[in-house]
């Protein structure tokens, strides 16, 4: 769920449907950054209220101490912290804000701190970090920093080529695959949860055997409203602001989709697709699925 366009009361309405509907979790996630809603702990503790799993995404630099204390109190579920560098420097590099670093440092060590004063497990504090070629040489240093902030997972991601100056080079790629051994060992010591064998999944060619199952289990819901597959797609299924979820869940144009992926004819905007990891039949979520005959 993405975005600032829709009202309050449009997004209460639509987090009740989707509750109706069996959505068992809600990603409250950027196409900006989500904590400039003011609105923010108002969706969350609906999404909450319905017993739907909460995760939000978030570079972490707008947290008050207020806010932390609510999210724990309301018992949410996962804070991701998009985090593109383990220090100051290579950070506040990358984001081009000098104390930006600092900022999302002191929101997960503060987040912690009130974990540990109420006592709560969550929200499950977690570390997003995309791989670039300005912090593949310090990435196992994420685990480190996220050992000293109380993370509970870290998970890394590939790089979906928007500028090309920050494309992981060719003569980079055995130096990564060094350091990601690295983070693993280090996790393991630590007891982090982290992806490394998911990552790595990401530039796996899907088999034959492949399914996607995507359009039977998620939806990207646009800032304006529009109603999309899966955030590679730019087709729109529909917009909530004319039509309820549930039509346009169960309208014509996405039944059409469904039948195009049963038959394995996918559309164009599925070449350039990384999220292998939750489709190919090995990851248990895709055997599951592929028991039940759905593709």
């Amino acid at each position: 769920m993405y975005g600032s366009e829709l009202s309050t009361e449009r997004y209460l309405s639509l987090i009740g449907e989707l509750a109706s509907m069996g959505t068992r979790r809600v990603h409250v996630v950027g196409g900006g950054e989500p904590l400039l809603r003011k609105d923010i702990l108002e969706i969350m503790t609906s999404i909450k209220k319905y017993g739907m799993e909460g995760v939000l995404t978030t570079n972490g630099t707008l947290f008050s101490e207020d806010l932390i204390r609510e999210m724990v109190k309301l018992n949410w579920d996962i804070a991701m912290f998009s985090v593109d560098g383990p220090v100051a420097d290579v950070y506040d590099d990358i984001r081009g804000v000098d104390g930006s670093f600092d900022k999302v440092y002191s929101a997960m060590k503060t987040l912690s701190r009130v974990k540990a004063e109420y006592c709560a497990v969550k929200p499950l504090l977690h570390i997003h970090c995309v791989i670039l070629n300005m912090n593949f040489m310090i990435i196992d240093e994420m685990i480190d920093l996220a050992h000293d902030v109380g993370a509970n997972i870290v998970t890394f991601d590939k790089y979906y080529p928007e500028y090309e100056e920050l494309i992981l080079r060719k003569e980079d790629v055995s130096i990564t695959l060094k350091n990601l051994q690295k983070a693993y060992e280090k996790a393991q010591r630590y007891g982090i949860y982290i992806n490394v064998e998911d990552f790595l999944s990401l530039w796996l060619k899907p088999s034959p055997n492949t399914r996607c199952y995507w359009p039977w289990l998620y939806a990207d819901i646009d800032p304006n409203g529009d109603i999309l597959p899966c955030c590679f797609s730019h087709d729109v299924m529909g917009n909530i602001k004319r039509h309820s979820f549930r039509q346009i869940w169960d309208g014509e144009k996405y039944n059409e989709l469904r039948k195009l992926f049963k038959k394995k004819e996918l559309p164009d905007f599925c070449e350039g697709c990384t999220l292998y990891p939750g489709l190919i039949n090995r990851i248990p979520l895709g055997k599951v699925l592929h028991g039940l005959r759905l593709a």
